[in-house]
């Protein structure tokens, strides 16, 4: 069943953004905003999903639009941009949408003369560089991410366009997460797919003292081998503690020779993926020093999950947090269709995630563990870790948090290793689209909640208070959208009780549509 509220105007939050603000907008506040709060929140997300007579398909595919929430000395400025990616620029000369996207088919670039035209009918399209996901850190530079192989740098003080780094032409990588992962030394890693090294996930770490192209500095710390060669799975995120990294093999895949043909089958890449309820998942854990892969083999259930909330070393395990769905269907109802009109009764029905933990035991003997036995031996929780006849640890998950939710975000301070608090979003009733923000206590399984009718929370991001000495010492962001209004607001939390502290609305004039991560700049 749909959820109780089926919200009517609910399509209002899909809308594109007519025009742009690369000048700061003031908001107007209600309530009071801590006086330490100073600094901005950058948030990127679809913004334009109509070119001309042209139009995406699905709500990863629209255009990046780019984010700024300013706090200085009480007072909140707002101004926007859209990314000045290739698929941006070439979209806005031609009137018509050039570069594929994750649901929607791109058409051979006007650029090309013709033979190049031509072959651009029978292989994929250039890949896009529209990074509309996500921000990541390498050194002292913000890059816009996406799943591609070309984040761009960003100047954080105006928004405006820097150059691209190419993650294919430095290490034959053809995809990288969207959230690549920043060490408590500064040093930035992610993780990509080569398909032309014999298709395998490969870790790269980036060198934060370099001032130049990324990528110069940068090399692959580990190769993992796919299990299946012409089905690698998908993956949005991975695992790092302080002295590993967790790779997850999930059970939703690519179809790489679909994938390769796509152009003549005229589908595109979401329609490449192909999740297997029979399969298993697996989990590969690697040293971070030494990039060895340690060869016990851990697998679980399937499973399909884009964030990953935290992961941390305790006792001799690793505890591997997850935000899972019960299937892949959440990409299918996230085409801009159902998002805006519903199915054929004008319903939506979307699921809630699961926070689901599993506990790696590292320090094994498998020689002489006995098998069939329980190898978890951390308190509070109900996971499990059995060694079996095959040689292989199989995990069951245990549920941390009563009310599940997707978009985690945590104290970055306590990222891989051991926290208590988890934030993210959820829907209030199941099937809702997402209209709730959750702070989950992991130890204590209780949780908050905020909500208000009408609207919807973009991802919750945690600001430490100076000084802080408790882990949820601080405060929650979170930009919102009000469908019955269409305005939009910056929702100010306290991070502990979940009190509204303040919010600063936008003038009605100023469209700020839903975003998916940012991050926040003292």
């Amino acid at each position: 069943m749909a959820g109780k509220a089926d919200d009517p105007n609910i399509a209002k939050l899909f809308q594109s953004v007519q025009r742009e603000y690369p000048d700061p907008v003031e908001a107007t506040i209600k309530g009071k905003l801590p006086k330490w709060l100073q600094g901005s929140l950058i948030r990127n997300g679809p913004g334009l999903f109509e070119v001309g007579d042209t139009s995406y398909q699905h709500w990863f595919d629209g255009l990046s639009l780019l984010h700024r929430f300013s706090f200085e000395k009480g007072k909140v400025t707002y101004q926007n941009r859209f990314l000045r990616s290739d698929a941006y620029t070439k979209a806005k000369k031609y009137n018509k949408i050039i570069y594929g996207e994750f649901g929607t088919m791109g058409i051979p670039d006007p650029c090309k003369n013709i033979l190049e035209r031509f072959v651009s009918h029978f292989i994929p399209v250039s890949t896009t560089d529209n990074n509309l996901i996500n921000l990541y850190w390498i050194g002292d530079e913000l890059y816009t991410a996406s799943e591609t192989n070309t984040p761009i740098r960003i100047n954080v003080k105006d928004l405006s366009t820097g150059p691209k780094i190419d993650l294919f032409g430095a290490f034959w990588t053809m995809t990288a997460t969207a959230h690549g992962q920043v060490d408590h030394d500064g040093t930035t890693y992610n993780v990509g797919t080569s398909y032309f090294t014999g298709c395998n996930y490969n870790i790269i770490k980036f060198n934060h003292k370099c001032k130049e192209d990324p990528t110069r500095s940068a090399k692959i710390v580990c190769t993992i081998p796919a299990r299946y060669k012409t089905r690698p799975s998908y993956y949005h995120s991975f695992g790092m503690t302080e002295n590993y990294f967790v790779f997850l093999e999930q059970t939703l895949f690519i179809n790489v020779p679909k994938l390769a043909t796509s152009v003549l089958r005229k589908i595109p890449v979401c329609q490449t993926l192909e999740y297997d309820p029979t399969d298993t998942s697996l989990f590969h854990v690697i040293q971070k020093t030494t990039g060895e892969i340690l060869p016990i083999k851990f697998a679980a259930g399937p499973l399909f999950g884009m964030h990953i909330v935290n992961s941390y070393e305790q006792d001799g395990q690793i505890v591997f947090d997850i935000c899972c769905f019960p299937d892949d269907s959440l990409i299918k109802k996230f085409y801009l269709e159902y998002l805006r009109y519903g199915d054929q009764q004008g319903k939506r029905n979307f699921p809630r995630a699961q926070v689901r933990r599993f506990v790696l035991p590292i320090n094994i003997d498998q020689k002489t563990t006995p098998r069939g036995v329980n190898l978890v031996s951390l308190p509070n929780t109900s996971a499990t870790a059995v060694l079996q006849d095959d040689g292989v640890i199989f995990c069951k998950y245990d549920i941390i948090s009563p009310v599940g939710f997707d978009m985690p975000n945590i104290n970055q301070r306590v990222n891989g290793r051991p926290y208590r608090y988890a934030y993210g979003n959820c829907n209030r009733e199941i099937g809702e689209f997402v209209n709730t923000i959750v702070k989950a206590d992991v130890k204590t399984r209780k949780t908050l909640v905020w909500h208000e009718e009408f609207c919807y929370p973009s991802e919750p991001v945690f600001v430490e208070a100076p000084n802080a000495v408790k882990e949820d010492d601080g405060v929650i962001l979170s930009s919102v959208l009000n469908s019955q209004t269409g305005r939009a607001f910056l929702l100010v939390l306290d991070a502990k009780d979940f009190k509204e502290l303040a919010r600063a609305n936008l003038p009605a004039d100023v469209e700020c549509p839903l975003s998916f991560h940012g991050q926040f700049i003292h």
